[in-house]
């Protein structure tokens, strides 16, 4: 007769098997949250605050052209709030090295951190421990987020708080660069086209000496009177005439050519005086590079660690563990027990 097989655990009956199995299952789940409390106490982990600033960027437009002149050449205004592309220069910005250092130098970050100073890789442990606890990211509004976590509430503050700072601070020495350039540039043509200038208006003044200061009218003039003179007979009157019209005629010229070219360089002076004006508005303002929403301020309860998170995820898998475990125990049992069976029982024949 053949032997009928019969299933000892049916995998599919969970509820059965952790009725049988619920005392040890929640012994292991206590223990299990047990030391969850445990290690997730001060004690362990140090518990951190969080505080946040955020701000929107700003368009790049130049404060002296919106300011001094109609309209900036792009269109943008100064007081325009920024696009996506500002956001991303922002947060480079944010992100850079110059500012991450002078965080660190103005806050002792080095030795608030616990780093010692014979410490191996002591940078490489500052940068990470400086990223782990500083996260800047662009917000789905457009907006650039700054969020810094510390066991002080009032340093997590400060910090995010200085970040903003900085980021107007290092933007502003990078602008002044150029800004610089810009004004050395201006300042010497501005000063070439003046000195332009006082040599043609000297040489004018020169022309002007020699009586040739209206060619037009001058001529009407000494036409009209000539023929009044010659008609009464004053023959002196007629050579000085002749004398005035001689220089106008040796003159004339060079009126005409030196006082067309000061009427169109006066008109260049013009424009680059403007270009000066710009350039030294921006040499000497501090422009911000984004308009603050929400400063940071200090927290006050904690965002880390989050107990009752660690407390359920530990349960969890504790006690999904030890159902696994469980599983294999039993079925391996299982096989045991029917492997003594075939072998106790005697063959029939």
């Amino acid at each position: 007769m053949k032997e009928q097989k019969t299933d000892v655990f049916d995998s599919t009956n969970v509820f059965m098997f952790i009725i049988r199995w619920w005392k040890h299952l929640f012994v292991v789940c206590f223990l299990a949250a047990l030391a969850a409390v445990i290690f997730s106490s001060p004690r362990f982990i140090t518990p951190k605050f969080e505080s946040t600033v955020t701000m929107f960027p700003t368009t790049t437009a130049s404060l002296s052209r919106s300011v001094l002149a109609s309209g900036t050449p792009t269109g943008k205004q100064f007081l325009e709030y920024g696009e996506i592309e500002d956001a991303e220069r922002l947060l480079q910005v944010l992100e850079s090295a110059n500012i991450r250092d002078r965080v660190v130098e103005r806050f002792g970050l080095m030795a608030h951190y616990g780093i010692p100073e014979d410490a191996q890789y002591r940078r490489t442990r500052l940068i990470q421990e400086y990223r782990g606890n500083v996260n800047i990211r662009r917000t789905q509004y457009g907006a650039v987020e700054v969020s810094v976590r510390d066991a002080d509430p009032a340093m997590a503050a400060a910090i995010a708080n200085e970040l903003a700072a900085l980021a107007d601070t290092v933007q502003n020495e990078i602008r002044l660069e150029r800004a610089q350039l810009a004004y050395n540039v201006a300042k010497a043509q501005l000063e070439e086209m003046q000195r332009q200038v006082k040599t043609i208006e000297d040489s004018l003044q020169t022309i002007m000496q020699m009586g040739v200061f209206d060619i037009e009218g001058q001529t009407m003039m000494f036409a009209r009177q000539m023929a009044k003179d010659i008609s009464s007979g004053n023959i002196d009157g007629v050579e000085a005439l002749e004398r005035s019209l001689g220089n106008v005629a040796n003159y004339g010229g060079a009126y005409l050519y030196t006082s067309t070219y000061l009427w169109g360089i006066s008109g260049q002076v013009i424009q680059i005086q403007r270009r000066y004006q710009e350039a030294k508005a921006d040499l000497e303002s501090f422009v911000p590079f984004k308009f603050v929403l929400d400063y940071a301020f200090e927290a006050e309860r904690k965002v880390y660690p989050v107990r009752w998170l660690i407390l359920f995820v530990s349960t969890f898998a504790a006690g999904f563990m030890g159902v696994m475990i469980l599983m294999v125990y039993e079925n391996l049992l299982a096989k045991e027990i029917i492997t003594t069976k075939r072998k106790t029982q005697k063959p029939t024949a």
